[in-house]
Parts: C-alpha cells; sequence; structure tokens
C-alpha cells in the first residue's frame, strides 16, 4: 500500500518551521504533502525553502478541514492517507506499523495512533489520546482522557483495539472507505467530522482502530484554542447532525431532548460568569441545528447504534477518585 501523509495548513508557518522536520526525516516510503488553505501568510515560501522534498497542494482559501481534505483526497493518489495536523512531532518507526495494521486487517476503514501531549510525553493528549467512544449521551470522550481529565501513559493502551473513532489529529484513512463514504461531510468546516466520518464507517461495516504501538506527540490547540466560542459552537452543531444522519429515531428524540436541557444549564453557567459569545455559540449552534434538521433526517442511509451504556461524567468522577 503508498501512503501519502497530507498537512493541512492555514498560516502554520510557525508550526510547519518547528514540526515539518520530523515528519519528513521519519516518512519512510511516504509522500509528504502541505495542503495550503489559502494561507495569508510565509506558510509555502517555509517549505519551499526548508523542505524541498515535501509537495505542494495550494488550494486558493481556507476550505476548513473537511473540505480541505476532501479536496486533496481528489488530487493526490494512494492507498493510504495520513491526515496529520501541522502540530503534530513523530518519530522512528511510526509509517510502516501504521501501514501493516491496514494490511493484517481487511475492514479497517481508519486508525490512529497512540497520541501523546507534546509538553510532556508521559501524559496523554486531549485530543485524542489512545483513541475514542461515545457515552450514552453522546459526548466523545478518549481513552487516556475523560473531559479534561488525562492519564499518563504507562502502557495501558498499548495493544491496538477497536475504538468508536479516531483523532482528526493523525488520521489515518483508507482511501476505498474514504470514497465509499463520500468523504467528510463539508457542512462541517472543522470539528467532530472525523468522528462523523467513523461513524457512518462503522454504519458501512468498517472499522476504527487505535495502534498502541505507534506514539506521536501533539500540541494542541495550534489551529483553534479548546476555550474560543467557534470550537464549542462547532462541535454541538455538528455532534447534533452526525447523530442525526447515523442513529435510530427513538435514541436520537432522546439525544436532542437531552442535549437541549444540558446545554440550556450550559449556558446558564456561561452566561453567570459573563462569558456571553460562549452563550450566543450555543443557541447558534441549536438554531442552526435545527434549521436544517429535516433535510438531514431525510437524507439518513444506514443507521447504528455508536454508544457506550455508560456516561463520561461518570468516567472522569473515578479518574478523579483513582488516578492512575
Amino acid at each position: 500500500m503508498n501512503v501519502a501523509i497530507l498537512i493541512l495548513n492555514y498560516n502554520g508557518k510557525d508550526l510547519l518551521s518547528s514540526y515539518l522536520d520530523s515528519v519528513v526525516t521519519h516518512k519512510e516510503d511516504a509522500e509528504v504533502w502541505v495542503v495550503d488553505n489559502g494561507s495569508t501568510d510565509d506558510s509555502l515560501d517555509v517549505v519551499k525553502n526548508n523542505f524541498p522534498k515535501v509537495k505542494i497542494l495550494a488550494l486558493d482559501k481556507n476550505y476548513g478541514y473537511a473540505k480541505g481534505y476532501n479536496l486533496a483526497v481528489s488530487k493526490i493518489d494512494a492507498d493510504l492517507y495520513c491526515f496529520l495536523n501541522n502540530d503534530v512531532r513523530v518519530s522512528l518507526d511510526w509509517v510502516a506499523p501504521m501501514r501493516q495494521l491496514f494490511e493484517t486487517q481487511q475492514h479497517l476503514g481508519f486508525a490512529q495512533p497512540k497520541i501523546v501531549s507534546d509538553h510532556d510525553e508521559s501524559i496523554f493528549e486531549y485530543a485524542g489520546a489512545a483513541g475514542g467512544h461515545l457515552d450514552m449521551f453522546g459526548f466523545p470522550y478518549c481513552r487516556g482522557r475523560y473531559l479534561h481529565h488525562c492519564e499518563k501513559d504507562q502502557g495501558q493502551y498499548d495493544i491496538p483495539e477497536k475504538v468508536a473513532w479516531a483523532s482528526g489529529a493523525a488520521f489515518w484513512v483508507r482511501k476505498t472507505a474514504f470514497t465509499q463514504l463520500d468523504g467528510f461531510d463539508e457542512r462541517f468546516f472543522m470539528h467532530f467530522e472525523e468522528i462523523d466520518l467513523c461513524v457512518r464507517g462503522k454504519a458501512a461495516d468498517w472499522i476504527t482502530m487505535c495502534n498502541g504501538n505507534v506514539k506521536v506527540a501533539h500540541l494542541g490547540g495550534g489551529t483553534l484554542a479548546t476555550n474560543q466560542p467557534k470550537k464549542l459552537y462547532y462541535n454541538i452543531r455538528n455532534s447534533l447532525w452526525t447523530y442525526t444522519k447515523t442513529i435510530p429515531a427513538f435514541p436520537l428524540l432522546l439525544i436532542i431532548i437531552f442535549r437541549l436541557g444540558f446545554d440550556f444549564l450550559l449556558g446558564l453557567f456561561y452566561f453567570l460568569i459573563f462569558k456571553y459569545g460562549h452563550v450566543w455559540a450555543i443557541v447558534k449552534a441549536h438554531n442552526h441545528f435545527f434549521w436544517v434538521f429535516p433535510s438531514t433526517f431525510s437524507g439518513r442511509r444506514k443507521t447504528v447504534m455508536p454508544f457506550r451504556l455508560t456516561s463520561v461524567f461518570v468516567k472522569f468522577l473515578i479518574a478523579k477518585v483513582n488516578p492512575k
């Protein structure tokens, strides 16, 4: 299987300067591409002047994560892609074992390596850790991270295992699965699109795994800080879109009712601490979700139940009581 490592970039010249060298050094026989989303800084000059082995696909504007990668796959041919954030540091022997996992698992559509923090590689990183699941209320969480609690990496997730979703920070994709599912949902622009793709993949009998034998380090927050209203908006809206497209009608109704109540209380909390931008993000997310609900629901294909019968909040409390 030939591999292409695609790094989507928007005004990330400093991140490329810091992290791209590790990707080039340890690319093995893979092609490395910087897919530039219409940057207005000197990103392309940094690549051209310092990394002559890296190929460039320059898009004319910022299409976001979803459409940016969809366009890249339509123009760059490979059997296997790694969609890699521009703030990920890789090390020796990471391409071959990831490719081998896809070669031995014929129904594997998506995968990720173990993701630790670039600040402290003994601790899992928030955005992905050791692969993700979805709790009974539709909230995503990771093996190694519950809410904002990140575990120490003590080898507890080193065995390759199936997960519900893989992180977009280092997202390995079989082209066959990607094209069968028509790629990412471009309405998402950014956030939750990899979860949506993995859930749709599960409905089409593709599996997702985390290969804990491979480790990469992620800076995190390099594109959009975790406390920004825009991130909150995309996560709420896009998660509700995902579940409308993919889960059966009865649990979907319960999820929507629960999320309305939960997000109302969350909005009230932000209002009391004077974070009015966050309040507006919640209102806008629900407004946009319900505006397209009829067309989203009517466009459903196969449905699936990707949730676990537990709550991420219970897991968080257990992790706080019994830290590892």
